[in-house]
């Protein structure tokens, strides 16, 4: 669509909008399970929302920090008559992408139904690695963003983008909660790690291009996050409030340097961070709320003019300050445009109601609330959610083209590409012959989520007996339930030349590194192969150690190629992850 037609059909939208429609298009609403639920439902016809955040394999998302967290209070509900509740801790069933695409169509129709007539979007998490919000057995799944940067192409970023946005709005998703803009300068930092390109600003802003022209090509909306940058933080914010210590020159220099690169090349929305950045904001106000954040820098500084939104709005160090909805009036009065509230309870209903009575008594001025519907109709006309079917799909054809051979081509060699010999102090790889192996992998999140054919703990040693090695497998989780299985892999590694074992960086996870260093306890050579460079998960006595950047099936049989020679290591890393940057 022209700029101008685009337009137009903006502007005719928003001529004919009620303030309360108007009020509803600045909300994301939380959709957990692959089910139309009575309460979705509802809250589609009362609050008239933009959109959706889909997490199909959750039941029911709702925020909470225990008794004694000065937040809790502020996100605990009684249930609404018509909302969800559990008895039991098991996740959502799982569901084809063609059934899924029903669920979606279903939610539109009724969106259209509602007076406006403005279709919904629906957004979700696809990093690679281990984050990303949905799965059919038919889709591709990627390594980290890191690991793609380390295969030294930007154009393989791109195809991996545009494969993965393809085979979302193939279901009928059509905005991305990605890609990550932050420049990962603290190695230790729980949060970010090698979900960033890089801890390059350079390198961040070259590989978020490419894959920034891929989400285009694919038609679905990316969204840049965490602005300014949460690159140098050591602390996870979705349960309290880090602050990053960073120097206006750094920040300028460093963090915000992606941001110019991606919006001169048309990024149509950015994500902002629930985080403290005294260096621009002397008053020191979280970012989602700063005045000197989004309104001087963002809007002003970078002159970016697509949508500002937050990030999951109840995080514990923003209602840890804020009662929720009082915190959503002042993220839209200094120049937000979209908030994403995943919470799934009478909160809904809160901020839209304190939204709403903010417009109604001129807190929120009729042009700050029409600039920020603008932004959002823009993204969706972007998205062609105004043309034809309105975002809708035929579920009679999504599972056969979630099989077209191309995506599986891009997989395969995303994860042989992103292979990365950290180091082999003693020369391991590939490794002998007739050598007699021991292979113990660690049981990650998502295997224990999908255990598939795309992941579970098992590729790696399956791709070492289909080589032809002489190899023993087991599985472990660094718990209490490893001192089972222990005594059996210390008689196994009697018997072994080599021992393989491999360990997982979980997102915001602890990590037991002392499990892992038991291996290197049993007097074998050992190679480990791991998700991630850093010594959060890499300790300095492991001499032998290949990053696969993901625990995903292509990337462990990947890695099992690598080991026996069967294939090269032709990733390299252009930084070093023991240094801070």
């Amino acid at each position: 669509m022209k700029t101008s037609d685009m337009k137009n059909s903006v502007e005719s939208f928003l001529a004919d909008m009620t303030v309360e429609q108007k009020v509803g298009q600045m909300l994301c609403l939380g959709l957990s399970g692959p089910y139309p639920h009575p309460d979705i439902l509802e809250a589609i016809g009362k609050y008239n929302p933009a959109g959706f955040r889909v997490t199909p394999y959750m039941r029911k998302f709702k925020r909470y920090f225990g008794p004694d967290h000065p937040a809790t209070a502020r996100v605990v509900r009684p249930p609404e008559p018509l909302e969800r509740e559990y008895g039991s801790s098991l996740r959502g069933p799982g569901v084809t992408a063609g059934r899924y695409a029903e669920v979606l169509n279903t939610l539109r129709r009724r969106s259209l139904e509602t007076g406006a007539g403005i279709p919904l979007y629906f957004a979700l998490d696809y990093e690679g690695n281990q984050s990303f919000d949905f799965n059919d057995p038919d889709m591709a799944l990627f390594p980290a963003a890191m690991g793609l940067a380390a295969s030294g192409d930007p154009a393989l970023c791109q195809r991996v983008a545009r494969t993965i946005g393809e085979q979302l709005r193939t279901v009928g998703i059509n905005w991305l909660h990605s890609p990550v803009l932050d420049v990962n300068t603290a190695p230790l930092n729980p949060e970010i790690g090698t979900r960033s390109y890089s801890p390059l600003p350079d390198e961040v802003a070259r590989y978020a291009s490419a894959s920034l022209a891929g989400f285009d090509e694919a038609g679905v909306i990316a969204t840049g996050k965490h602005f300014p940058g949460r690159g140098h933080s050591v602390m996870d914010v979705h349960f309290g409030m880090a602050t990053i210590e960073e120097s206006r020159e750094r920040m300028s220099e460093i963090h915000l340097a992606p941001y110019r690169a991606l919006i001169a090349a048309g990024l149509p929305a950015i994500m902002l961070a629930h985080s403290v950045f005294p260096g621009i904001d002397p008053e020191s106000e979280i970012a989602t709320l700063s005045k000197a954040v989004i309104h001087d820098v963002l809007r002003g500084e970078l002159g970016f003019d697509g949508v500002i939104m937050t990030d999951s709005f109840t995080m514990g160090g923003l209602v840890a300050k804020y009662e929720v909805a009082e915190a959503a009036i002042r993220c839209i009065v200094h120049g937000v445009d979209l908030i994403l509230l995943k919470d799934e309870n009478a909160l809904r209903g809160e901020v839209f109601e304190g939204l709403l009575g903010a417009v109604r008594s001129g807190r929120i001025s009729e042009e700050r609330l029409n600039e920020a519907v603008r932004h959002v109709l823009t993204a969706k006309d972007r998205a062609g959610l105004f043309a034809g079917d309105n975002g809708m799909v035929d579920p009679d054809t999504v599972e056969a083209k979630l099989r077209a051979p191309e995506a599986a081509a891009v997989e395969k060699e995303a994860a042989e590409r992103s292979i990365t010999i950290l180091r082999d102090g003693k020369g391991l790889l590939p490794l002998p012959r007739d050598a007699k192996v021991l292979v113990a992998e660690e049981v990650s999140m998502i295997h224990k989520r999908l255990n598939n054919h795309r992941a579970y703990a098992g590729a790696l040693y399956h791709g070492l007996l289909e080589a032809g090695y002489d190899a023993w497998g087991t599985d472990f989780e660094t718990n209490d339930s490893f001192e089972k299985i222990w005594p059996l892999i210390c008689d196994r590694g009697k018997e072994a030349d080599i021992i393989v074992h491999t360990g997982f960086f979980e997102r915001g996870g602890e990590i037991e590194k002392a499990y892992h260093k038991r291996f290197l306890e049993l007097g074998k050579p050992t190679v480990f192969v791991t998700n991630c460079p850093y010594e959060t998960v890499v300790d300095a006595a492991m001499e032998t150690v290949v990053v696969t950047f993901s625990p995903i099936a292509s990337s462990l049989r990947a890695a099992a190629r690598v080991l026996t020679g069967e294939a090269p290591a032709t990733a390299k890393l252009n930084f070093d992850p023991g240094k801070t940057y």
